[in-house]
């Protein structure tokens, strides 16, 4: 079979279609360019730390538009908008990384002879993730569809489908399936046109997490199960790493926790040094155990999360679950300092319903029923807004043990003993967790 054949197999029927309907460009001529910036300025206070690195980074972007539109003399170093832009990323605290990020966006514009968006395009992907990482996704969507806008798509198919893939992860964050999954069938086609076969594969991990969003498990299995066996045809370790983490989530979505934790571990074994899923990886496993009731092994590999994890969005996840494990311990104390940390965080919205539903079940495990149902229709309403569905059936069930419960005393559930390749797992996991010294 010839390689166009092969990556033509590989696509999903859906995604075959024209890049021109489908290619993210931004804002049409008349509409405010980066609006999400100028939005996001409007919820900050001048005087916080963040107003100045929003700030910065709108101008530097409207720098780069007006740079790669009306010419080099623009970002020339006598150009009155030039200074300007320095003088904005100089409020920027030293230390902060985006500092140096957006320097070296305007550095490059001020040094290129001529206008080549090649030269521009790695910081601004960098920029982008940065923004990602600290769960900042309307501005991190803006970033990309940037690139994208001023991007060729087949001379410039590496940048253009790692927007994409990058895009569509943002607006899964932000429960936009509709456009996540456009995003990303757009990188699945235009990696198939110039013959990617590691952006194919990529594009279609992001099917499948578009499948179990829509609870389509059997369809998600179904595409991963296929990705990775073809990425170990094609050795692609990364993307085979990848593949198999998803593939352990929907193994715990059917309930086979030891399965989950197995598939898991592999895929942390597949990583190579420029697969940054290790966080996601590790929390997918600690979920796993705290699903199996393996209580400590959970808590060591939240705590390593909690302290060490690059993505803000780990870091409040892993500290919803060590709020969840001090519930199940009875430790009140433990419990509220985690709740009142995450009651003033900005969590997105599933985040934010399993947050409420979190504290609502650890309320009840405590005894303290009232508090319990306040919390319980919280998480309810915002599952319910956000079309949370697997969370809203937790839920229900959840406010029905509350209406069951008859006594003030629930008995602390026993955690079982784990042994073979689990209890070996469950011992690495603590090895990491003194490793990094946090208890």
């Amino acid at each position: 079979m010839r390689s166009h054949d092969i990556l033509c197999a590989l696509v999903e029927p859906s995604s075959q279609f024209s890049l021109t309907r489908r290619l993210y460009v931004g804002p049409s001529e008349g509409k405010l360019r980066h609006s999400s910036f100028f939005q996001e300025l409007a919820q900050l206070d001048e005087c916080d730390p963040a107003w100045r690195e929003v700030s910065a980074g709108l101008v530097t972007l409207r720098l780069v538009d007006a740079w790669l539109q009306q010419g080099r003399m623009t970002a020339g170093a006598d150009a009155w908008s030039v200074g300007a832009v320095r003088d904005a990323i100089n409020e920027i605290p030293l230390g902060r990384p985006v500092r140096g990020m957006l320097f070296s966006i305007v550095d490059v514009m001020e040094s290129t002879p001529e206008i080549d968006v090649h030269t521009v395009v790695p910081r601004l992907m960098a920029y982008a993730r940065s923004l990602d990482f600290e769960a900042k996704w309307c501005l991190a969507i803006d970033v990309y569809g940037t690139i994208i806008a001023h991007t060729e798509p087949f001379d410039d198919s590496d940048s253009v489908i790692a927007a994409h893939l990058r895009l569509g992860y943002c607006l899964r964050q932000l429960g936009d399936v509709e456009e996540s999954g456009d995003a990303y069938a757009t990188a699945g086609q235009l990696a198939l046109s110039v013959g990617d076969m590691m952006g194919v594969l990529r594009a279609r991990i992001g099917d499948a997490k578009i499948a179990m969003l829509r609870g389509n498990i059997p369809q998600a299995e179904s595409i991963l199960d296929s990705t990775i066996a073809d990425a170990a045809v094609y050795r692609l370790r990364s993307v085979e790493s990848m593949a198999l983490h998803d593939r352990s989530s929907t193994a715990g979505l059917r309930g086979d926790y030891r399965l989950a934790v197995r598939l898991a571990y592999e895929a942390l074994s597949k990583m190579d040094e420029t697969n940054r899923d290790r966080d996601r990886i590790l929390h997918d496993i600690s979920t796993s155990f705290y699903r199996l009731g393996v209580r400590t092994a959970a808590r060591d590999g939240f705590l390593v999360l909690a302290a060490t994890a690059q993505e803000q969005y780990i870091r409040w996840a892993s500290s919803i679950q060590l709020l969840a494990i001090s519930a199940d311990d009875r430790m009140g104390p433990v419990f509220e300092r985690y709740r009142r940390e995450l009651a003033n965080e900005p969590l997105p919205p599933a985040l934010r319903a399993e947050f409420q539903f979190q504290a609502g079940r650890g309320y009840r495990l405590l005894g303290q029923f009232d508090r319990a149902e306040h919390w319980l229709r919280g998480a309810m309403e915002s599952a319910q807004r956000h079309g949370v569905n697997q969370l809203l059936f937790e839920t229900e069930t959840e406010l029905e043990l509350l209406r069951q419960t008859t006594v003030r005393s629930v008995p602390v559930n026993s955690v079982p003993a784990v042994g073979g390749s689990i209890g070996r797992i469950a011992e690495a996991v603590r090895e990491m967790r003194e490793a990094i010294g946090v208890d």
